[in-house]
């Protein structure tokens, strides 16, 4: 809701004069919203959701943010950087779980940890180009999870 250039009050977004002081209401005040995630396009928003372990960050505020609430490509791509993100803590957890409990062969089990993380670095990153060049890729179990929250969000 935009607010009075005079006086500061909340005026309607489509009024053309304040309702308190009466004063001409600019259409550049009330278009103008150049709050972060308003001030960004879809592709960039795409993009910024698959930088590898620090996109969950801008996911959740394209989630949350209004604008992309009817934007069905960045909410597919936010769900399914956040369930990689998902996949790619609980291998980060389980890693000093498997430490503690004593396994035999920790060695194997640390490197086996390590790789799976190492290819969910890499998906993030073959993402984040696909996303650069407009083409959308699903992954085999998390795709499918996160068209799902998407479609179900709209």
């Amino acid at each position: 809701m935009p607010f009075c250039t005079q006086c500061g009050t909340q005026v309607d977004a489509n009024a053309s004069f304040c309702h308190e002081c009466g004063a001409a209401q600019s259409p550049f005040a009330r278009r103008a919203d150049c709050s972060f995630p308003a001030a960004i396009p879809g592709r960039t928003a795409s993009i910024l959701c698959y930088i590898p372990v620090f996109g969950v960050l801008p996911a959740i505020l394209f989630l949350a943010s209004h604008k992309y609430r009817s934007n069905a490509r960045v909410r597919f791509d936010a769900f399914q950087s956040v369930y990689l993100f998902l996949a790619w803590l609980v291998l980060h957890s389980i890693g000093p779980t498997l430490f503690f409990a004593g396994f035999p062969d920790q060695g194997l089990s640390h490197a086996s940890i390590g790789i799976l993380k190492f290819c969910i670095v890499g998906c993030w990153i073959f993402l984040l180009v696909k996303a650069a060049h407009v083409q959308q890729v699903r992954l085999p179990v998390i795709g499918d999870l996160a068209a799902r929250s998407a479609h179900e969000q709209l």
